[in-house]
């Protein structure tokens, strides 16, 4: 169930235009209070792919550190191979570590994603009210990014995997530069392309899937079955709307580089760049929910107090006109029980 009628000709650029003004009427006067809830509630959504580092597969051995020799492939995947072995057990709790990490980062992300939108989409300055009111969506939400996010770095993996494999490869043959550069371009190009891929699935699962969750109440998994039939509707819509968001996000980095210079620094600070840029960042996620909006899911709508009800007077009590009293036979005896 929608919240509103679509409109005959949505836009991109219009929706923009929207979330500017809805992010006017609802961040000022300003409120400082309000703007530290914000960004930290932004900071922690924005933490979406934080990836740990890893050991370098060096060669130790007797007490003493070198370096792998790239002169000879074969060597190389040896020593690599040998220092695995004799490292397992670290190798694996660092692993599990960083799964864990992820999990936990992932979770919260996913949490916060819908305490931001009920913010933005209310102009409200909560944190615990919407982080339980909208915690089975959530989670719901959580198990979708985590199939979706997990299938995209096994493919991005895989394509590196590949790419290294080539390169020892092609070191065990004595190959020119040129032909490895005909070998690794395309698997440079599938990398790229399967990051860029990521990210845009990444950019719409949480400005359209989950909005379109809240709209109307469902999981993941139906809300993402609804998007794929928009996008199928509107392909040149939303391939725009990413297009322009990646112009405006270059607008805005720039923007953002040169005052965090002016600042000596200070303006990229995590906490204090959410506080500085908070109307970039929160027209940002209006910005979605004014599209899909004009698409006849109103989220704004559907989440935002609703205004007191008027007292809804039975008709019962409504006032009586006057009594005329010479229609009253006060002879006949008044009725028992």
């Amino acid at each position: 169930m929608t919240g509103s009628a679509t409109k005959p000709n949505p836009s991109a650029i219009d929706a923009l235009g929207e979330a500017i003004s809805h992010m006017r009427a609802k961040l000022f006067p300003f409120s400082f209070l309000g703007w530290l809830t914000l960004a930290f509630v932004s900071l922690i959504e924005s933490c979406g792919s934080s990836g740990g580092g890893t050991p370098n597969p060096g060669s130790q051995m007797g007490g003493k550190f070198r370096p792998p020799s790239f002169d000879n492939p074969a060597q190389l995947i040896e020593e690599v191979s040998a220092w695995i072995v004799s490292h397992m057990v670290l190798l694996v709790g660092v692993v599990l570590v960083i799964m864990l990490l992820s999990l936990v980062i992932v979770w919260l992300r996913s949490r916060m994603i819908f305490v931001y939108l009920d913010d933005v989409a209310t102009g409200r300055f909560d944190l615990v009210r919407p982080w339980k009111q909208h915690a089975a969506l959530a989670d719901s939400f959580f198990g979708m990014s985590l199939i979706v996010q997990g299938a995209m770095f096994i493919l991005i993996l895989l394509i590196a995997a590949m790419g290294v494999l080539f390169i020892v490869w092609a070191g065990t043959r004595d190959l020119g530069i040129g032909a490895i550069a005909m070998g690794i371009i395309p698997l440079a190009f599938l990398f790229v392309v399967s990051l860029l891929a990521a990210g845009v699935v990444n950019m719409f699962l949480r400005d359209f899937v989950a909005p379109i969750q809240v709209s109307r109440d469902i999981g993941a998994r139906d809300a993402g079955g609804i998007f794929v039939s928009m996008f199928s509707a509107r392909p040149g819509l939303f391939v725009g709307y990413a297009l322009l968001r990646l112009v405006v996000g270059i607008a805005v980095a720039i923007g953002m580089a040169i005052v965090g210079c002016m600042t000596c620094c200070i303006g990229f600070l995590p906490l204090v760049n959410q506080m500085l840029f908070q109307p970039v960042y929160y027209t940002e996620r209006a910005w979605s929910l004014r599209l899909l909006a004009q698409l006849g899911d109103d989220v704004i709508h559907k989440v935002i107090p609703p205004p007191a009800a008027a007292y809804e007077e039975n008709s019962s009590d409504e006032p009586t006109g006057p009594i005329d009293l010479s229609a009253i036979d006060f002879d006949k005896p008044y009725p028992q029980g």
